[in-house]
């Protein structure tokens, strides 16, 4: 075989390898219903974290507004290190302590409650590759000492209590490789063994997180983890509904909140079976938009997430009311033209309970990181 003829064997081999590389990244690629990006498209910036071999899970930059403080939290190390740290740990404030946890034995979030007598709750939406295809769970991390109006306190949970990023085993503990990203919400309460309603909210934290570890299953050298968080905490103002029982209902079912630039806020959570779960947004501007996902449950992306996308109503001036869950979480991208804003919000609701001291509703927001 002559050079000349070397020569060209080679570039077709090339370029038959970058074809077949390009078909494999097309294949591979998540596909983006219809349905999930949206009538106007998809603002959350998710698309395709979940894609990918890449070492580094990026965070998209943000920047703190008034009412609120943002921080950043990074766990990260490699096997070749010499003094590896495996936590990093943050405060929450008005509530306790959050750390991240990366080994080949454990990797976790963790909470710990300031006070185990009130009721703490850390929601978070997981995402994750499954053996099915992209996968979502709506998760619960709770803490308290009454589960509820009659509890003689012996029914609670521990504190701190943990959310798993793994999905399984693997030679030293979780599973070799795992990859994910996630976003929720961290809240508290009176306890629910009392009346919350005229109780003073605290202030929220809200997250979104990203994940990567590789190479758990061999030797120390090999293994690299990352944990990446950035979290919001909104001082002011302070959007939510707490009542335990139905006679706290009375009167704390419904909230109307000032956010500055944006307009007002709505919140309703009423008491009985058929009770309005509804959360409405009153602009300033009448050309806002608002862009809304609802999350519930677990399983295919596809089937658990519902996302709309809602104009101002020329009559009412308000866009909404939009229904909540009884149990799932929410984002909303408030889009005022030249500035989007998020938020996200959890809610947990019984309210079908014949024994009305028993029904709650609980309803924490605040802003969400960009």
């Amino acid at each position: 075989m002559t050079r000349a003829s070397r020569a060209r064997r080679s570039a077709v081999a090339l370029l038959t390898a970058v074809a077949l590389t390009t078909v494999l990244a097309v294949v591979g690629a998540p596909a983006v219903s219809a349905r999930s990006q949206g009538a106007s498209g998809d603002p959350t910036g998710d698309a395709g974290r979940l894609s990918g071999q890449g070492a580094e899970p990026t965070m998209r930059a943000g920047s703190a507004t008034p009412g609120t403080r943002t921080k950043r939290l990074t766990l990260e190390w490699k096997g070749k290190t010499r003094k590896k740290r495996y936590t990093r740990r943050t405060k929450i404030p008005g509530i306790g302590r959050l750390e991240l946890r990366c080994q080949p034995k454990k990797v976790h979030i963790s909470l710990r409650a300031g006070k185990r007598d009130n009721e703490t709750q850390l929601w978070m939406a997981k995402y994750e590759d499954k053996s099915y295809g992209r996968a979502v769970a709506v998760k619960t991390v709770r803490i308290y000492k009454y589960a509820h109006a009659r509890d003689n306190g012996k029914g609670g949970t521990g504190n701190p209590q943990r959310e798993g990023l793994n999905q399984g085993n693997g030679v030293n503990g979780v599973e070799n490789y795992g990859k994910g990203y996630g976003h929720g919400i961290i809240s508290q309460r009176g306890s629910r063994n009392t009346p919350v309603g005229d109780d003073a909210l605290e202030p929220v934290t809200t997250f979104d997180v990203n994940w990567y570890w590789n190479d758990f299953d061999y030797p120390v050298r090999f293994r690299y983890c990352k944990i990446d968080m950035k979290l919001v905490t909104t001082f002011s103002p302070r959007l939510g509904l707490n009542w335990h029982g139905d006679s706290d209902a009375a009167g704390n079912a419904f909230q109307r909140t000032r956010v500055p630039s944006i307009g007002h806020v709505q919140l309703r959570c009423n008491p009985g079976r058929r009770g309005n779960k509804l959360v409405s947004f009153v602009p300033k501007k009448k050309r806002t938009r608002i862009y809304v996902e609802t999350v519930q449950a677990e399983g295919r992306v596809e089937d658990q997430v519902r996302t709309r996308n809602l104009k101002r109503d020329r009559e009412t001036g308000k866009i909404g009311p939009i229904k909540i869950p009884n149990n799932g979480i929410m984002r909303f991208y408030v889009d005022k033209g030249k500035k989007t804003v998020p938020f996200i919000l959890s809610s947990y609701q019984k309210t079908n309970d014949p024994r009305g001291q028993r029904n709650t509703c609980e309803i924490a927001m605040g802003q969400f990181p960009q």
